[in-house]
């Protein structure tokens, strides 16, 4: 199956059509809010209504379905669908009425199968939905188009000539699948025998339409190759139940294949459905985030990049202090060289990110020193934040910067034997420094005798003067 995939992701699958703009859109481009399920997404580029490709491009190829399509049969539907025609073959009623009556309620059963399988469900129909809606009269033009194929082979016979035979035999068998199939979902006796709409469903299925039809026919065949298997140990009192719930069984199997290769193949027959379960919404704050930053994300691969901004700033006078719309727009800002708007904006993401992420708040001051060699926080906390971060990546000098003389910068900030402390080994650890360690050390112990911090001040001292003593 040949797939579209999205404009901007090319290994995902397309799930959406911009018709003014011509641009394909994955599930990664539009997220769905779930808040809102009714809401038809609309073109991140030009805000006209997306239309729906539905499952045509993710759904899975039927011919690697087939444990699945024999699964499908096992449910509680098809059984009881499959027990009923056994009881009925045990039975064997002689009357021409009841034998009416039960083939109507399996062509309605199987005709259910193919309709719901177009549709992407994945739970069986249940039996009792053989019994409601159109039965003797689907039945009737069913047996019709059967008639009709059957007419064509007896009089292909009587022409003597097996080439003709055996012609008319191979297009019977070929063109019979997606008669049934138009009449399972249209309900009409003309769609089943029009040669365009039986022909449109060969033609959306290209050469696979060749691979169904021989699964269908091997499928067939299977209920008379058991019961074959078999007629030799059993009598014809037990074998013609296992027969006929064979049938049952191994026609859902292929009515649930016939209805989900008009599923997969649905873009190419008109119409467009959601598998059952693919199409998830979240939550409207997380839908807003997502639509921004895919949004965003458009802009800047179309060369928009003034709209990716404005997407973004956008999305922040929203949600002022979601961290990861902050982080896409310091990197969005940065990466274009916006060098006021990035110092601007990280007044506020450089504390947003050194309480919910330091890693990323010492990102943001390295691509920060890239516009401003000295640039320094404006809080302590922060500057001791971000250090700590900075040393776990062994960025020893940039984190000591930010130290230095801290207790000048913020005479007032409480944690300045922690602050230190962190430089000290910073100093000692990173650099090999003892010297100004010891230094830190000492003032920390001269200014703040009272601190809880004296064990570890005492523990690193010994470390540094086991150090300098080797040294």
């Amino acid at each position: 199956m040949d797939k579209t995939l999205c404009q901007y992701h090319p290994a995902q699958p397309a799930t959406w059509h911009c018709v003014p703009c011509q641009r394909h859109f994955g599930d990664c481009c539009i997220p769905l809010n779930a808040d809102a399920p009714d809401d038809s997404p609309a073109c991140p580029l030009c805000r006209s209504q997306l239309t729906f490709l539905g499952a045509a491009n993710t759904a899975q190829p039927f011919w690697e379905r087939l444990p699945q399509f024999f699964g499908y049969g096992m449910q509680a539907g098809p059984l009881a669908f499959s027990a009923l025609l056994a009881l009925a073959g045990l039975f064997m009623p002689r009357s021409l009425i009841l034998w009416v009556a039960l083939l109507s309620v399996a062509t309605k059963y199987f005709h259910s199968v193919i309709e719901a399988s177009s549709e992407g469900e994945r739970e069986a129909p249940s039996l009792i939905s053989a019994f409601s809606g159109e039965g003797f009269s689907l039945f009737f033009k069913q047996m019709l188009v059967f008639a009709i194929a059957f007419g064509a082979l007896w009089l292909a016979a009587d022409f003597n000539s097996e080439t003709l035979f055996w012609v008319v035999n191979i297009a019977i068998v070929l063109l019979l699948p997606a008669s049934i199939i138009r009449l399972a979902l249209s309900k009409e006796l003309g769609a089943a025998l029009s040669p365009d709409q039986v022909g449109e469903v060969i033609k959306a299925m290209g050469w696979r339409y060749l691979i169904l039809c021989a699964f269908l026919f091997i499928l067939w065949q299977s209920p008379g190759y058991v019961a074959w298997m078999l007629s030799s140990g059993l009598p014809k009192v037990v074998l013609m139940p296992i027969a006929t719930f064979l049938f049952g069984y191994f026609g859902v199997v292929m009515c649930s294949m016939m209805g989900y290769a008009v599923f997969q193949y649905q873009g190419a027959l008109g119409f467009a459905i959601a598998e059952e379960g693919t199409q998830q919404g979240m939550p409207e704050n997380e839908w807003r985030r997502r639509k921004a930053l895919a949004e965003a994300e458009i802009r800047l691969k179309e060369g928009q990049s003034d709209g990716a901004l404005e997407t973004l700033a956008n999305a922040l006078h929203r949600d002022p202090d979601d961290l990861r719309l902050n982080e896409r727009y310091h990197q969005l800002l940065f990466g274009l060289g916006a060098q006021e708007r990035c110092l601007r904006h990280l007044d506020h993401y450089l504390p947003l990110a050194a309480r919910q992420s330091p890693a990323l708040a010492a990102t943001a001051l390295l691509n920060a020193r890239h516009f401003k060699a000295d640039f320094l926080p404006a809080d302590a906390l922060i500057c001791e934040q971000v250090a700590a971060a900075l040393l776990d990546r062994h960025k020893v000098r940039e984190a000591l910067s930010l130290l230095r003389n801290l207790h000048q910068r913020f005479p007032d900030y409480p944690h300045i034997p922690r602050a230190y402390l962190l430089a000290a080994r910073g100093f000692a650890e990173g650099l090999g420094q003892l010297e100004p360690a010891q230094k830190l050390l000492a003032y920390v112990r001269a200014r703040y005798p009272a601190s809880p911090l004296l064990d570890q001040i005492s523990a690193l001292e010994i470390t540094i003067a086991r150090l300098s003593s080797s040294g």
